[in-house]
């Protein structure tokens, strides 16, 4: 849509922030020399960019499910960086050995364009079309924030309903700094990406629609205020199309082609502007301006193919490599105790239990070190303890009933079958990390969830 916008749509097609403003691509306004209903359709392409940052809130909430931030650090620069570095030298050298829309490229500009942060420190973007870039990585700057410790259905929802809010906030201050971290012209299409993904995932709620609702009926007046109905209608296809993603309602359709496409649509998108403009201005003369719109589309296809088989597929498996180990040896790097308490971050984000203290108190003072005898009778530090645990599992510890299901009181379980404090071993297998026997439902590390469900608890997805 993007593309098609660009070269059919524009009124005036012409290469921005360093191209000379008064050189047309075409020569000429795009609905001079296209088909009217040709060029009316195309104008409405940009829209396509409100998609793409809709289904990017869907698919970076799903590929970082499960993950460390540091993993989902890796995944985000092998994805975009070696494509990203490939497009703009090409495009500098393209518009450095074909200068007829503009003064060429300088090579400051290049090279701080290669950072992808050019805008926040008011650096022209080399190709108009990159802004979109930057409200792409202050996204995962957000989103990598929130994800700090895992992510989680309650971690996501807080998410959408604080970024709703700041939006507001942000709009309301006409503050640059603000409005430029926050994002409130497109921070609903992230959000409605996000709460269509939980509801992929868990299931349709009342909040989770709301959520949707309310982010569609802000983005129907943004990124423009009082857009034409077309742009409403085309915005409302976008929000149904992803409802009906989000309701599985495609699930049992398989597109080959759709990887395929997904791959290339990212390096068609860095290449297709600048090169493409600097193509109608060399061939404009050549034939009729769909024909050779139409061959340049198809001349970036082939080019966005070639960056990915050539540049993507050989040095993203590397990339990720060197960059997997450089997170690895920080970790490594890092105090025991932060370690343990990340680790144990982690455990509770995923509803993993992590492994108990294998030391619990006997009489309210000592720690049961010693071993359980088959009767169910436990030392602490040599010293019998003021419990017995019959053989059929249910302990004391102090006088205190235990669980029937074989877990005592103080963080440590046995088996059903008579189990002692920390080490102990009754009839069946204890061990001193604190799990033995059926491991009870609240400890479990996946909750089975039924279709339009949410997991047990308070938060739906915590144990995910």
């Amino acid at each position: 849509m993007v593309v098609f916008y660009h070269y059919v749509g524009v009124p005036n097609a012409k290469i921005g922030n360093t191209g000379r403003r008064d050189v047309l691509a075409w020569g000429t306004s795009a609905p001079n020399i296209f088909p009217h209903l040709l060029n009316q359709l195309a104008s409405y392409g940009w829209t396509g960019v409100e998609l793409f940052f809709m289904i990017s809130g869907f698919v970076i909430c799903m590929s970082g499910w499960g993950r460390r931030p540091a993993d989902f650090f890796v995944s985000r620069v092998v994805r975009l960086v070696p494509a990203y570095w490939a497009a703009t030298l090409l495009t500098a050298a393209v518009l450095m050995i074909f200068p007829r829309l503009t003064s060429g490229a300088r090579p400051s500009v290049v090279l701080t364009n290669l950072t992808m942060v050019q805008s926040a420190y008011g650096v022209p973007n080399l190709v108009p079309a990159y802004w979109t870039l930057f409200v792409e990585l202050t996204f995962y700057l957000l989103f990598g924030l929130v994800a700090i410790g895992g992510i989680t259905y309650r971690r996501m929802v807080t998410f959408c309903v604080v970024w709703s809010v700041a939006s507001l906030i942000a709009a309301g201050s006409h503050h640059e700094l603000l409005n430029n971290f926050i994002n409130p012209p497109y921070s609903p299409f992230f959000v409605a990406g996000i709460a269509f993904f939980l509801i992929h995932k868990f299931g349709g709620n009342l909040l989770l629609w709301a959520i949707v609702a309310y982010s569609w009926l802000i983005s129907v007046n943004q990124p423009h205020t009082n857009p034409p109905w077309q742009v409403v209608v085309i915005l409302t296809a976008f929000y149904l199309i992803m409802a009906v993603v989000a309701t599985r309602r495609l699930d049992g359709i398989q597109w080959r082609w759709l990887p395929i496409a997904g791959a290339l649509t990212y390096p068609l998108y860095l290449i297709h502007q600048d090169i493409g403009f600097t193509a109608f201005a060399y061939l404009k003369n050549l034939g009729p301006a769909w024909v050779i719109a139409l061959a340049t589309y198809l001349v970036m296809l082939g080019v966005a193919w070639l960056i990915h088989r050539g540049v993507e597929r050989p040095f993203a498996p590397l990339l990720r490599r060197k960059l997997t180990a450089a997170v690895d040896s920080v970790r490594r790097s890092a105090p025991p105790a932060a370690a343990a308490a990340a680790a144990a971050g982690i455990a509770r984000a995923t509803g993993a239990a992590p492994a108990a203290s294998a030391a619990s108190p006997a009489n309210g003072a000592n720690h049961a070190n010693g071993v359980g005898s088959g009767n169910g009778k436990t030392a602490a530090n040599g010293a019998p303890a003021n419990a017995t645990a019959p053989a059929n599992g249910n302990g004391h510890r102090n006088g205190a009933p235990g669980h029937a299901n074989g877990t005592s009181s103080g963080n440590a379980a046995a088996p059903a079958n008579g189990h002692g404090n920390g080490k102990g071993h009754g009839n069946g297998k204890g061990n001193g990390n604190g799990h033995g026997g059926r491991q009870p439902v609240y400890l479990s590390t996946r909750l089975r969830i039924a279709p339009g469900g949410s997991p047990a608890g308070d938060a739906p997805g915590d144990a995910e």
